[in-house]
């Protein structure tokens, strides 16, 4: 791997961790997949997610939040199970993977319960940490070099450090601070005598619980507990936020409307009274990483999401191709949906349709026989299908109607909460325009007389889709406009504005509406407790937008848009004129059919990817079924 002008000095410095030495700065931080059985053992589809993450060429992998007893591992089903006395053979198998990249392997123990500190007898606590002693020695049977405990999160060993939650009044209580740090500190003893000095420990904490109470957790507590343990622990991870909570839970995985690098202060503040080395994480990328530990902010940088969009980006980054990585959207698709009580789905990534899949996809397949491919339509499936095409060694052509590239996928990213698709709308779209096997023509509007005189021997048909608009009395009104228009024009928008439609886009728009000064309404046909059921990214942007001062109302259609504003149907029967000055639409979008019905049966081989071929209307749908066509031509 050559090596371009070093501009990650830091980055790609060692650092010893207790026994250890890391090859670098970064950490493959824990999550959760899903890719393990139902009961917990190691797959060969984990096997490969996790080389990839090696490959990757971090010092660390960590394998995510493991339960450490059957009980927690009956509610979360398809990840690492340590109570099974047979994990530690598939635990060999990961570890060696890890081990072929030259990584250290790491695993997260961890105990989420439906109880709190004061539900516990003594001797309960007791079988808790011979739990998480026990996991520890099949990790070490397992291969691994380093283990983190997690201590934060609001987890249970956190729990047993927080007065919010721990209201015991014995020995593990929380009437003195040594009652406070009890629990933690007979854990790492019991676990640090299983794994030996030869091994390295990780502690994860919530720097600020971000509870916002009078019982909250701090960043002056957490130093004072910082300094009970550090002699007993080789590394601090220092996280935020708490999962229970769904204000404090957006600390702990970042959306989009989060700033980059949330939690760095914390760890910064930390540090200088430590003499362990300072894990932080929160929303990083090569050059935030760089960034934080070069002003000594942090010794170490343990990222997830971005190894998850591009697991080269460090050899990227090496070699001086930093402009190459690809973005991570912080859209959380890849952090699961739904409750740990349903079925989990698989990892996948909206920017990378491999993640997830690398057992069938580990190495990009070469074409057996180099086809012409035009691609109708230079949106986010379009570009995706290009990308692919000319990586297999296809001639890819690509015709799109505008001007330019980007399609809706570019129209997103002009929302400013949405800065983290502009940047994956640019790399897109540069991406293409840079590659010389990839040809592109703009302001063309396809016919399916001029493909046919193409003659291609394959096509890809990638036209998008448009808004949806109902056919409602006023709805033509110059006070009523798109979410796109708003986005892209927002001071269109008079002061006061309702959105209708509560999903991820119309959310969107009415923060950045909110953000600009406007006072918003945001309509929801669903009822609230939609959002409470699974729906994580659309529950945390309807947690911002209430935070920045927006108001939601639930349960409600539009009915017909007046000179007043809009009348919305409630769910029981009842009207209600909402007076603003804007009405915008957010109402999902549909399929251009039409064109779709003319171009298809003009070649053969056709594929229909994106907008056009469903309803979903998101860039996760647009990038597989652009990777997938792709793929089997």
């Amino acid at each position: 791997m050559l090596r371009a002008e070093n501009h990650f000095p830091h980055v790609f410095s060692p650092l010893k961790i207790g026994p250890l030495v890391a090859k670098n700065r970064l950490e493959v931080a824990p999550a959760e997949p899903f890719l393990c059985t139902r009961d917990g053992l190691v797959t060969s589809e984990f096997i490969a997610f996790t080389s990839s993450l090696a490959k990757s060429g971090a010092a660390i992998v960590t394998v995510g939040d493991s339960p450490v007893n059957q009980t927690y591992a009956d509610s979360n089903h398809y990840v690492v199970n340590l109570a099974d006395p047979l994990v530690s053979h598939g635990l060999f198998e990961l570890t060696d993977a890890i081990h072929r990249y030259g990584a250290i392997a790491s695993l997260e123990l961890n105990l989420r319960a439906d109880y709190l500190p004061a539900d516990l007898t003594v001797g309960e606590i007791h079988e808790i940490i011979a739990d998480f002693a026990l996991s520890a020695k099949r990790c070490v049977d397992g291969g691994f070099d380093m283990l983190m405990l997690h201590g934060g999160h609001g987890h249970t060993v956190a729990q047993f450090f927080s007065p919010f939650f721990n209201r015991r009044t014995d020995q593990y209580g929380c009437k003195t601070f040594e009652n406070r740090c009890r629990f933690a500190l007979e854990m790492i003893d019991a676990i640090r005598e299983e794994i030996g000095s030869g091994r390295a420990l990780e502690y994860r904490i919530s720097g600020d619980d971000m509870l916002g109470a009078e019982e909250s957790v701090g960043i002056d507590e957490v130093l004072e507990f910082a300094k009970v343990i550090e002699d007993k622990i080789d590394l601090l991870h220092v996280s935020a936020g708490n999962l229970y909570n769904e204000k404090a839970c957006r600390y702990m995985i970042q959306g989009a409307y989060m700033p980059h690098a949330t939690n760095v202060h914390l760890a910064r503040h930390l540090r200088p009274h430590l003499h362990i080395p300072v894990t932080t994480v929160g929303s990083f990328d090569m050059r935030l990483a760089e960034e934080a530990l070069a002003n000594g902010s942090a010794d170490m940088v343990a990222m997830i999401r971005p190894f998850i969009a591009d697991p080269d980006q460090i050899k990227k980054a090496y070699q001086g191709r930093e402009d190459e990585i690809r973005p991570c959207l912080r859209c959380n698709n890849c952090a699961g949906e739904g409750p740990r009580s349903m079925c989990a789905k698989p990892l996948r990534c909206s920017v990378n349709a491999v993640a997830g899949r690398e057992l069938f996809f580990t190495e990009t397949p070469p074409a057996q026989e180099p086809k012409r491919v035009a691609i109708v339509g230079g949106g986010c499936a379009g570009l995706e299908a290009a990308r692919r095409l000319a990586q297999r060694g296809h001639k890819p052509i690509i015709w799109e109607k505008q001007d330019h590239l980007g399609g809706s996928l570019k129209v997103a990213g002009s929302n400013n909460v949405k800065g983290d698709v502009r940047r994956y709308a640019e790399w897109s779209i540069k991406s293409v325009e840079h590659d010389p096997r990839i040809e592109v023509h703009t302001n063309i509007t396809m016919t399916a007389e001029h493909l046919s005189e193409l003659s291609p021997d394959a096509v890809i048909i990638a036209v998008g889709s448009i808004p949806y608009i109902p056919d409602l009395p006023g709805i033509t009104s110059e006070h009523v406009l798109l979410a796109e228009e708003a986005d892209l024009n927002p001071g269109k928008v008079g002061a006061t504005a309702v959105v209708v439609g509560g999903g991820l886009t119309g959310c969107e728009t009415a923060l950045m509406l909110t953000r600009e000064g406007h006072d918003v309404t945001l309509i929801d046909r669903r009822p609230q407790s939609y959002r409470r059921g699974g729906a994580m990214a659309i529950a945390v942007a309807h947690s911002i937008f209430l935070d920045e001062g927006g108001t939601i109302l639930y349960g409600g259609n539009l009915k017909e848009v007046t000179k007043e504003g809009a009348l919305i149907a409630w769910a029981d029967g009842a009207e209600e004129l909402l007076s603003c000055d804007t009405v915008v639409l957010s109402l999902g979008v549909r399929p251009c059919k039409g064109v779709v019905e003319d171009l298809y049966t003009v070649c053969d081989e056709t594929y229909v990817v994106g907008d056009c071929n469903n309803r979903e209307g998101n860039i996760l749908a647009a990038v597989r079924e652009g990777f997938y066509a792709a793929m089997n031509i």
